[in-house]
């Protein structure tokens, strides 16, 4: 904001000194004609249009400044000389953070400049690691410029760690290149070695396997590996390993992971062309084979679903709906309060000094009608909270519900924290464990526990539809790791 003050500072002089001349020159003649009562109005004009224009004077300075010094550090970069170039673009940086621009007219100057700086970086072969910040808020606010995106899924890819906002950018580029198949196999790898099974890598590796014509062993391997580690049984997962399988892997894994995804899928018709296709890979294995595989694959998930819990998140804010609605009421009988005493006022009062009292009475029992909300609904609050709190927890109660909603798995623990955050954010009972798999652990996220698995189907299938969650199946209940 400090270029904001400065801005202010400069155009207010400015205009006081240039409107005091052009006023002390103008106004005298205007007097003779209109009569010294009437100059208060156009002398207000004249400095308004004086405010005006040193605005966009200052703000034409700054174009044309900004032009020449990117067009100065795009010469530079021809040439080769980066430092040079770096330098140019730096004086444009603090161009744009004088006091040339307002913040009206400073936001497209900076946003041409973020682009500019954005591709300089892109094109580097050795880029510091300082200037990836300006990469990524490029790509943050503009993940259509694919040729952009493209560079920067290249230079991730190349080995260049992930910043903490490199995921949310690599999600963004996927919703806006929703159908770009370079893109989606660029994200989906990216993924891949982050070992992320979220909604937004099962949406590039799902696009990659339904709309991916030659999707290659590249892609599909790493992805039946991640699918297996984790016991997915889901239609995307079947169609991965099918794709496995049809491309000779003779992995025994597969066989138990196509028998568990042909129990729990439900049959339909977009979904029957690959189940029936799961039938012709099983049909040397009885019923009893395929049910011991399945059973192998995933010991702890069944076929039954499960029923949503929102009671939890409805008690949790019911203190504060309460306080709320009776600071509201507390409102609306303060201001009719404050129109009836304004209506008998002004029957009152007519006089000057009588008005002002007047104004002065209504401005004070606003302030009180808003404090007495205020105090109100932070008592009220309080009093609930307070209630909670004399309720006895028992410190480590068992807990008869066993079955649990696991709706994410990563090789990461704060991948694991951070969705499992969000989930919270959603008022979802959201927690995370570990889980071992060969030489690998996985931080599982997992929400909320049920009595019945009948129960769990039902709120993860609410879920999905309200777009929270991305797939998920039952487990069984396992304390989490962490409060």
């Amino acid at each position: 904001m400090g270029y904001l003050f400065k801005h202010l500072t400069v155009r207010l002089w400015t205009t006081l000194t240039f409107g005091s001349i052009v006023c002390l020159v103008a106004l005298p003649p205007l007097a003779a004609v209109l009569g010294p009562d009437w100059m208060v109005v156009p002398g207000l004009i004249l400095f308004i249009l004086a405010f005006w224009l040193t605005g966009a004077g200052l703000a034409a300075l700054g174009r044309r400044r900004m032009a020449r010094l990117l067009e100065e550090a795009t010469v530079w970069d021809r040439a080769g000389m980066h430092r040079e170039a770096r330098q140019a673009f730096a004086r444009a940086t603090d161009t744009v953070n004088s006091f040339l621009f307002s913040p009206f007219s400073r936001k497209v100057p900076a946003e041409r400049l973020l682009a500019k700086m954005a591709r300089f970086q892109l094109a580097q072969a050795a880029p510091e690691a300082s200037c990836d910040a300006t990469v990524d808020a490029y790509l943050r606010h503009f993940p259509r410029d694919r040729e952009a995106a493209v560079k920067w899924l290249e230079r991730i890819l190349g080995g260049r760690e992930p910043s903490p906002t490199s995921h949310e950018i690599a999600s963004r580029i996927g919703a806006a290149h929703s159908e770009d198949t370079a893109i989606q196999r660029m994200l989906a790898r990216f993924y891949l070695a982050e070992g992320r099974c979220d909604y937004a890598a099962l949406q590039a590796y799902q696009y990659i396997v339904k709309f991916d014509k030659s999707p290659g062993d590249d892609l599909l391997g790493p992805m039946a590996e991640l699918f297996l580690a984790q016991s997915r049984a889901d239609f995307l997962a079947l169609m991965v390993y099918l794709a496995r399988v049809d491309g000779g892997d003779r992995d025994p894994r597969l066989l138990s992971a196509i028998a568990a995804c042909q129990q729990v899928i439900p049959p339909g018709p977009e979904n029957l062309p690959t189940l029936e296709k799961a039938e012709a890979v099983l049909a040397d294995l009885d019923t009893s084979r395929r049910r011991r595989l399945a059973a192998e694959f995933m010991p702890r998930i069944s076929d039954s679903g499960m029923e949503p819990s929102a009671k939890r998140a409805s008690r949790r804010w019911k203190a504060v709906g309460n306080g709320l609605r009776n600071g509201m009421n507390g409102a609306l009988r303060a201001f009719c309060a404050v129109g009836r005493g304004m209506r008998r006022l002004r029957a009152v009062f007519s006089t000057g000094p009588a008005k002002s009292m007047l104004k002065w009475s209504v401005m004070g029992i606003f302030v009180v009608g808003l404090g007495w909300m205020v105090v109100n609904t932070a008592v009220h609050l309080i009093a609930d909270n307070q209630t909670e709190e004399t309720v006895p927890q028992p410190v480590a109660a068992p807990v008869t519900d066993p079955f649990t909603l696991q709706v994410a798995a990563y090789l990461k623990e704060v991948d694991a924290r951070r969705y499992a955050d969000q989930l919270k954010g959603k008022d979802l009972d959201a927690y995370w464990t570990r889980a071992s798999s060969g030489s690998k652990t996985w931080y599982q996220v997992r929400i909320s526990h049920f009595p019945t698995k009948a129960e769990a189907r039902s709120v993860g299938e609410d879920l999905k539809k309200r777009g929270w969650i991305g797939d998920y199946y039952v487990a069984n209940y396992k304390r989490p790791d962490v409060p």
